[in-house]
C-alpha cells in the first residue's frame, strides 16, 4: 500500500504545483512565445531557436533576462516579464492612443538622439519599440518599449492622443521653454541649447534647480518653477 500512497501524494502535489503555476502565469500563445524568443535573441539571450515553444533554453534565457531586469527569475512569461520585453498586450493597446504623426515625431526624435528607431513611418514596430526601450532605460524609466505621457515628455513631444486634435492646454510653448533654458544655463544649471525642447539635459537642469530651490522635484516646467526662474511668459500661458 505504501507505493500506492506515495504515488497518490506525488500526484496531488504535482496538481497543486500546476494550479499555482497557472494562477501566477499570464496565458500566452505560441506567437507571443516566438516574439519573446526573437526579442531575447536580439538582446543577447540565446533561446536556441524561434519556434514558439517554452523549452529549457528559452526558460534559461528568460531567467537570465529576468535577473538582469531585477525581476523574479521564474523562467515564465508573466506580466512583468512581458512588459519588460515590450510585449505586454495592455501596454501595446495603450500605444494605439497616439496617432501616426506623433509616432513619426517620436521616431525622428529618437533617431536624432542616437536611438535607432528606423524610418519615420508612423508605425510603432519592433525597431521603434527597441529604441524606446533603450531611451527609457537611459532615463531610468519603466522599460516598456511603449509610448506613454512620461516618455513623450522626456522626448520633448506634446502628448497628442489619436482621439485629440490638439496639444493639451496649459503646456508651455516652445518660446517659454527656450526662455527657461536660457535662464537655467545663466544660473549655472546647464540646460543644453535653447531649442525649446524638453530634452534630457533640460530636464536634468530643471530637476537640479527645483532641488536647490526646495521646490517639488518633478522635472516639469510647472507654475512654481517658472515663477522661481522669472519666466513671465510661461506663467501667463499656464493661468
Amino acid at each position: 500500500m505504501k507505493p500506492m500512497f506515495s504515488l497518490l501524494v506525488a500526484t496531488l502535489a504535482a496538481g497543486a504545483m500546476a494550479s499555482a503555476f497557472a494562477a501566477n502565469t499570464v496565458f500566452v500563445d505560441d506567437n507571443t512565445v516566438r516574439q519573446a524568443q526573437k526579442t531575447l535573441n536580439d538582446r543577447g539571450y540565446r533561446t536556441g531557436g524561434v519556434d514558439g515553444r517554452m523549452g529549457p533554453q528559452t526558460q534559461a534565457a528568460l531567467v537570465n533576462f529576468q535577473r538582469a531586469e531585477k525581476l523574479k527569475p521564474t523562467g515564465r512569461l508573466d506580466g512583468a516579464t512581458l512588459a519588460a520585453l515590450g510585449l505586454d498586450k495592455g501596454n501595446a493597446a495603450g500605444s494605439s492612443r497616439y496617432d501616426a504623426a506623433t509616432i513619426r515625431k517620436v521616431q525622428e526624435t529618437l533617431n536624432d538622439r542616437g536611438f535607432k528607431a528606423g524610418p519615420p513611418n508612423g508605425v510603432l514596430g519592433e525597431r521603434t519599440s527597441a529604441a524606446l526601450r533603450e531611451f527609457q532605460k537611459s532615463e531610468n524609466f519603466a522599460v516598456t518599449g511603449q509610448l506613454n505621457p512620461r516618455t513623450l515628455a522626456a522626448l520633448g513631444i506634446p502628448e497628442q492622443p489619436a482621439s485629440a486634435g490638439a496639444t493639451r492646454s496649459g503646456e508651455p510653448s516652445s518660446a517659454t521653454i527656450r526662455d527657461m533654458q536660457r535662464r537655467l544655463t545663466s544660473r549655472g544649471y546647464p540646460a543644453g541649447p535653447a531649442d525649446g525642447v524638453m530634452g534630457r539635459a533640460t530636464r536634468s537642469a530643471l530637476t537640479d534647480f527645483q532641488r536647490a530651490q526646495n521646490l517639488p522635484v518633478t522635472g516639469q516646467p510647472d507654475r512654481a518653477t517658472l515663477a522661481a526662474l522669472g519666466v513671465g511668459a510661461g506663467m501667463a500661458a499656464r493661468r
